[in-house]
C-alpha cells in the first residue's frame, strides 16, 4: 500500500534539507577554487626547490661538534679515508727513490786524452834525457810511499829509452791515439762520477738520470755502478790493457801498460756534474706521482669512542662515513626518502593552509602577499638547513621569522609557523630532539612577548629575554637528553643565547624594512606618524583649522573605543588625525570651517554639494599617496564613510522634489560616499566616532542622556544600513564603543558651573 501523498511530499521535503558543509569540506572548496591552483602551485614549487636545497633524497647527519656519544660509533658500511700521515711517508719515500740528475761534460774526458798524446808526443821526440823530460816522465811513475819503492833516475831514463824505441815504429803514435780513444769512448757517453759528486747525490736510487749537453741533448738512464770512478777506472785498466797489448805485436810493453794506467789513474776526471734544479723537478714529479694513501674503516671496528666529545677530526670521520653510506644507497631508498621528506613538507603546509583558510583568509586573497608569506618561510628553512650545518645558527633565521610574523599577522599563527619550520629544519639538518625544543621554546618566549612595540629597545628585551631562555633551555634539555654537564655544553648554550641576542638585535635593524615590504605599521611608526609636527597636519591646521580641531578630538575619543574592544587604539588615533586632510583642498564648503553667516552651499544645487562633500575622501587619499602615507591610513580616509548616505543634502533634494512635482526622482546612490564599507574594527570605531564628534556639536544642551542617545542612534543606523558587515563588528563589540565614545563625549561637553554676574559696587 502506497504510503500517502502529504508523507510523501513530508519526507521528500526533508530529504531537500541539505546541512552546512563540515569544515573538511569548506576546506577542500576553498583550496580548489579555480584562483587557487596558482596558490597550490606556488607551495608545490616550494616544497620540490626545498627538497632540492636540503638533499634530500639522502639521510642528514646526526652528529655536531661538541656532541658526546654514550656508546662507541660504528660505521654503517664499511669505508675508506685519506690518510695524509700515510700520504706523507710515501711521499718521502718517492722522493728517497727518485733519481738524480747529472749533466755529463765529456770535454773533459776530451782534454785528459788529448793531454795524455801531448805529453807521449813530447817524450817521444825529446833529444835527450833532460830535466824537462824528467818531469813529464815521472808522471807516469807513482811516488814513493811505504809499499813501494820509487824506481831510480836510472831506471826511469832506460823505459824511456824503451818507449822512444818503441813509438818509433811506424804509426805508433796513430795507433796509440786509437787505443786510448776506444778505451774511453764507452765512458765519454755514460759519464764518470767522481766522489765529490756523489756525496752530493741524496736518496737511495741506484740509478741516475745522464744528460748531455750539446746541440743533440739527451738523457739516459744509467746503474750508479756503471760510472763510479773505482768501477770505470777498473774497466779502462782491463780495457787498456788489451787495446795496448794487441800494440805490442809479440813484443814486451809490460812497462807501457803500467805507466800509462797509472797516469789515467792519477788524471781520470769526472764528466758527471749535478743538477740540483733537475734533481728537484724529478723529485717533485715523484712526489707528484704518489697516489693518496687510504685507510679503511671495517663495521666491526669503532670510529668514534664512547663519551669523549666530538672534535673537528670526529666529525670529518663521521661526515666520510655518512657519504659512503649514501653513496650504496639503492635508488629505490633514495626514492621512499624523498617521498617521506616531500610528503612531511606537505603535511606542515597543509596544517598551515588550514589555519590560513580560517583564521587569516586575507593571506590568501592576494597573491603577493601569500609570496610574502611563503617565500620568506621557505628561506628560512633552506637557509637554516645551511647555518646548522655550518655554526649551527639557524635560531637567528627561525627568531627573526617569528617576530616578523607575530608583527605582520598574528602571534598565535607565528607560533604555528615556526612550530612546523624548526621542525622541517631539524628533520632536514640532522639536528637533535634537543635542538628542536631550544628552537620551539626560544621562538615562542619571543613571539609571546611581541604585544606592542612602542620603542625599539622593546626589541632588544625580547633578544635578551629569549636568550636567557634559548641558553637554559638548550642546557636543561641536553642534560636529559643525557650530555654530560661540562663547560663544552656550557659553551654551546651560551651560542644559543648569544644567537637569540642577536637576533633581537638584528629585527631592531630590519624592522623599517619590514615595515615597507609588508605594509604594515608598529606603534613605532604609528608614534612618529602622529606627530603633530608633520607637513601634512601643519598644513591642515592653517588651511582648515576647524577640521583640525575636530579631528583630534575624534583621535582621542576613537583611541578610547578601540582599546576598550582590544583593538589598536594607537593606529585608530594615527588614522583619525589624518581622515579629514582632503578638506584642507575646499575647506571653505564644511560646516566646522564656516562663519555662521557664510554658507557656501546656498546657492549650489544639493546634488552638486554633494559631489564637494564626498571628493575629501578621494582628495584626501590622493594627498596621503603623494606624501607616501602608509596604506594602513590611506585605508582610514577611504573607509570612513563607507557607502554611508549624505543625509542632509538628500533631505533637501528630497524636500526639492516633494516641493515641485516636476523634479526628478532624488537617486539615493548619487547621496552615497563611494566607500569601501569599513575592512577593520579600526575603521569601524573611526567611522562611529567621526559620526558621533560632528552630531553632538549640533545638541543645544549636550547631557549625558543626550549623548547617549545620540551615540545610539547613529551607531545603530549605521549598523542597520550594513556598514560594519565586513569588518567583523560584534554586537557585544558595538555596545561596548558605544558605552566608550559616551563616556568621552560626555567628558568634552561636560557641563560647567554657571558664575553669578558681578554687582557694582
Amino acid at each position: 500500500m502506497a504510503p500517502p501523498a502529504k508523507s510523501r511530499k513530508r519526507s521528500k521535503h526533508v530529504a531537500s534539507l541539505e546541512l552546512p558543509p563540515g569544515t573538511f569540506r569548506r576546506f577542500v572548496s576553498e583550496l580548489s577554487h579555480p584562483d587557487k591552483l596558482l596558490y597550490l602551485a606556488c607551495a608545490l614549487f616550494a616544497a620540490m626547490a626545498l627538497w632540492l636545497v636540503t638533499g634530500a633524497w639522502n639521510p642528514p647527519m646526526q652528529y655536531r661538534l661538541g656532541y658526546v656519544p654514550p656508546a662507541e660509533i660504528h660505521p654503517r658500511v664499511e669505508f675508506k679515508v685519506d690518510d695524509p700521515q700515510a700520504t706523507r711517508v710515501a711521499e718521502r719515500e718517492a722522493e728517497n727513490q727518485a733519481m738524480s740528475v747529472y749533466t755529463n761534460d765529456t770535454a773533459r774526458l776530451d782534454q785528459m786524452r788529448t793531454r795524455l798524446q801531448t805529453t807521449i808526443n813530447q817524450l817521444t821526440q825529446a833529444k835527450q834525457y833532460d830535466a824537462e823530460v824528467e818531469r813529464l816522465w815521472s808522471e807516469f811513475f807513482p811516488k814513493a810511499d811505504e809499499n813501494t819503492a820509487p824506481l831510480t833516475p836510472e831506471e826511469r831514463e832506460e823505459q824511456f829509452k824503451r818507449l822512444k824505441e818503441l813509438f818509433q815504429r811506424e804509426n805508433m803514435h796513430t795507433a796509440f791515439q786509437q787505443s786510448i780513444e776506444a778505451t774511453l769512448k764507452p765512458y765519454a757517453s755514460r759519464g764518470i762520477m767522481s766522489q765529490e759528486q756523489l756525496d752530493l747525490k741524496q736518496g737511495q736510487a741506484a740509478s741516475i738520470i745522464v744528460a748531455t749537453a750539446g746541440p743533440n741533448p739527451n738523457q739516459q738512464i744509467i746503474s750508479l755502478n756503471d760510472v763510479l770512478k773505482a768501477q770505470v777506472l777498473e774497466s779502462i785498466r782491463k780495457s787498456l790493457k788489451i787495446q795496448l797489448q794487441e800494440l805490442a805485436k809479440g813484443e814486451e810493453i809490460g812497462f807501457l801498460i803500467n805507466t800509462t794506467d797509472y797516469w789515467v789513474e792519477e788524471n781520470l776526471p769526472g764528466t758527471l756534474v749535478f743538477d740540483n734544479a733537475a734533481t728537484a723537478k724529478e723529485r717533485e714529479k715523484a712526489v707528484d706521482a704518489v697516489e693518496v694513501q687510504q685507510r679503511s674503516y671495517p663495521t666491526k671496528d669503532p670510529v668514534v669512542l664512547a663519551g669523549i666529545p666530538l672534535d673537528d677530526d670526529d666529525i670529518e670521520l663521521l661526515r666520510k662515513e655518512h657519504e659512503a653510506y649514501c653513496m650504496q644507497r639503492s635508488f629505490f631508498s633514495k626514492t621512499i626518502y624523498s617521498l617521506a621528506i616531500l610528503g612531511m613538507y606537505y603535511a606542515l603546509g597543509s596544517l598551515c593552509a588550514v589555519y590560513l583558510v580560517f583564521k587569516c583568509p586575507r593571506i590568501l586573497k592576494d597573491l603577493n602577499e601569500y609570496l610574502l608569506f611563503l617565500v620568506p618561510t621557505c628561506a628560512v628553512i633552506g637557509l637554516g638547513y645551511w647555518f646548522d650545518d655550518k655554526w649551527q645558527a639557524e635560531l637567528v633565521l627561525v627568531m627573526i621569522l617569528a617576530m616578523t610574523i607575530s608583527i605582520v599577522y598574528q602571534q598565535e599563527f607565528a607560533l604555528l609557523v615556526t612550530a612546523c619550520v624548526s621542525l622541517a629544519i631539524v628533520l632536514t639538518s640532522g639536528s637533535s630532539l634537543t635542538a628542536f625544543v631550544t628552537l620551539a621554546a626560544t621562538c615562542s618566549a619571543a613571539t609571546l612577548s611581541m604585544t606592542r612595540i612602542r620603542s625599539r629597545n622593546k626589541l632588544l628585551f625580547v633578544g635578551l629575554w629569549a636568550g636567557v631562555v634559548a641558553f637554559t633551555t638548550k642546557y636543561g634539555v641536553s642534560i636529559v637528553y643525557g650530555q654530560p654537564a661540562t663547560w663544552a655544553l656550557l659553551e654551546a648554550a651560551a651560542w644559543q643565547g648569544i644567537y637569540a641576542v642577536s637576533a633581537g638585535i638584528l629585527m631592531t635593524v630590519l624592522l623599517p624594512f619590514v615595515e615597507r615590504v609588508y605594509g604594515i605599521l608598529t606603534d613605532i611608526s604609528l608614534l612618529e606618524l602622529g606627530d603633530a609636527a608633520h607637513p601634512l597636519l601643519q598644513k591642515l591646521a592653517q588651511r582648515a583649522p576647524g577640521t583640525y580641531n575636530h579631528s583630534i578630538t575624534v583621535a582621542s575619543i576613537a583611541e578610547s573605543a578601540a582599546d576598550s574592544i582590544r583593538a589598536n587604539g594607537l593606529l585608530v588615533r594615527v588614522g583619525a588625525y589624518f581622515h579629514d586632510i582632503g578638506k584642507m583642498l575646499k575647506p571653505e564648503y564644511f560646516i566646522e570651517n564656516q562663519n555662521a553667516s557664510d554658507n557656501r552651499h546656498d546657492g549650489l544645487n544639493p546634488a552638486i554639494s554633494t559631489l564637494v562633500i564626498i571628493a575629501h575622501v578621494k582628495d584626501g587619499a590622493d594627498l596621503a599617496r603623494q606624501n607616501r602615507l602608509p596604506r594602513a591610513i590611506i585605508d582610514f580616509i577611504e573607509q570612513h564613510h563607507g557607502t554611508t548616505l549624505v543625509e542632509y543634502f538628500y533631505r533637501v533634494a528630497s524636500a526639492k522634489m516633494e516641493a515641485n512635482p516636476d523634479e526628478r526622482e532624488v537617486d539615493e546612490a548619487i547621496y552615497r560616499y563611494p566607500g569601501p564599507k569599513p575592512q577593520t574594527k579600526e575603521a569601524a570605531v573611526l567611522m562611529i566616532c567621526d559620526a558621533v564628534e560632528s552630531a553632538c556639536r549640533t545638541l543645544v544642551e549636550p547631557t549625558s542622556a543626550r549623548i547617549e542617545a545620540l551615540v545610539e542612534e547613529l551607531s545603530m543606523k549605521r549598523l542597520l544600513d550594513g556598514q560594519f558587515d565586513e569588518c567583523g563588528l560584534t554586537l557585544q563589540e558595538l555596545r561596548q564603543i558605544q558605552n566608550s565614545v559616551t563616556k568621552s563625549l560626555t567628558a568634552v561637553y561636560h557641563g560647567r558651573v554657571k558664575y553669578p554676574s558681578s554687582q557694582p559696587a
